[in-house]
């Protein structure tokens, strides 16, 4: 790193140096060096001439500027009188631009001084390499889009770079880069879906010079599938609710995935069936609870739709308890438990008893509003409490305990 500085700081003393050149002494006797000519290629001017025969020229000095009155600036010296060429490729660090006139003359020098200048030469740069001006980009592909040129005649074109933007007006970005004069094609993936975007290929040549944007080609990726329509939703069970939904309009959906949440703004995904299905039964859910429900189409390319209808369906709720409990002991030794029914949707009840605090079971099973309890004991005090059950077996909360102590 030391010599690379080290080195930056020589060239820049050399090169402030040349700009404060002395004015070197013109020896007429030596001979004006003849054929000078400039020849332009990429970045670049090939220079040649005859070479000097006369003993006492020790090499050559070539001038350059910008225009043909000047001002000329030394560009090199060369120390061989017998090096016939000189190929001007601009600098450190800087070439020569494109498409542009350079003009050159040359003296012999010899110990004494400079000889006459020769007669002043243009050299023209190569234009950069001419873009494919023939685009196509290729619409309806998922999330992708094909771009193919008719590659260009130039020869010197060794690849191609591909640009992107979202507007026919630009800026266009570089998005990839195909290597081979004849290799025609790019796919530009992992785009949006429905998206419409812009394309432009420049040449480059074997020296690195990149064309201009010249033509562009526009394309839009495949739309999302529309979604399903008409979402409802309908208690199946205890637990349980059956989503169904109509058909998405894309023919080439092959499934539906439904998302679920309690809260509308936050939804997960449940479950999916095929396309020949349009209903899902979910299960293993809370009682009385609101859940809310998303149905979105997936076609044959992975693409899913965003619906934005969400329905909202409740679970069935427990069976409220019986109310008015009551207990009593009958005439012969039984107890009968009596109570009134706490919701419509009641179509049985379960009876449970508890005795010396700890011993509790259920003792019945019955779809009436009463019960005689015939197993007890005399002179012992039992504790009795009952539950509704729905059509889908959902237990209600117990009812509240009473008690009793027989005779």
């Amino acid at each position: 790193m030391k010599k690379f500085f080290m080195f930056l700081a020589v060239l820049v003393f050399m090169t402030s140096c040349s700009t404060f050149q002395t004015q070197k002494t013109v020896i007429t006797s030596l001979p004006v060096v003849q054929n000078f000519s400039a020849q332009g290629g990429i970045r670049s001017v090939n220079l040649s001439w005859s070479a000097v025969k006369d003993p006492r020229v020790e090499g050559y000095i070539i001038y350059r500027a910008p225009s043909s009155s000047g001002p000329f600036k030394e560009l090199a010296t060369i120390k061989d009188r017998f090096k016939t060429s000189y190929l001007d490729i601009g600098g450190f660090l800087k070439h020569l631009g494109d498409n542009m006139d350079y003009f050159y003359k040359i003296v012999a020098y010899s110990k004494q001084g400079v000889g006459p200048s020769s007669p002043v030469v243009v050299g023209h740069t190569a234009p950069p390499p001419k873009s494919p001006t023939k685009i196509t980009a290729q619409s309806g592909l998922p999330r992708m889009v094909a771009i193919k040129w008719e590659p260009v005649s130039d020869k010197s074109v060794i690849a191609y770079n591909v640009y992107r933007s979202l507007s026919p007006k630009g800026p266009f970005k570089k998005i990839g880069h195909v290597s081979g004069h004849l290799n025609n094609f790019y796919v530009d993936k992992n785009l949006k879906d429905g998206s419409t975007y812009y394309y432009s290929v420049t040449s480059v040549n074997y020296d690195g010079v990149e064309g201009d944007i010249l033509a562009y080609a526009k394309a839009t990726t495949k739309f999302k599938p529309l979604a399903p329509r008409n979402i409802s939703g309908q208690t199946a069970g205890a637990g349980k609710l059956l989503i169904s939904w109509w058909p998405s309009l894309n023919a080439d959906v092959v499934k539906y995935r439904i998302y679920r949440g309690t809260d509308p703004d936050s939804l997960s995904l449940v479950g999916e069936v095929n396309s020949s299905k349009l209903t899902y039964l979910d299960s293993g859910l809370a009682p009385g609870t609101t859940y809310y429900y998303k149905v979105n189409a997936v076609d044959k390319d992975g693409i899913e739709s965003d619906s934005k209808e969400i329905k909202a369906v409740k679970t069935k709720p427990l069976p409220l308890p019986p109310k008015g409990i009551k207990v009593s002991q009958l005439s012969d030794g039984s107890v009968l438990i009596s109570w009134d029914k706490g919701s419509p949707d009641t179509v049985s009840y379960e009876v449970f008893r508890r005795y010396y605090l700890i011993l509790t079971k259920k003792i019945a099973d019955t779809n009436k509003t009463q019960y005689i309890d015939s197993s007890v004991s005399p002179n012992t005090t039992y504790y009795y409490w009952v539950k509704s059950v729905d059509k889908y077996g959902q237990e209600s909360k117990s009812s509240p305990v009473v008690s009793i102590k027989t005779q």
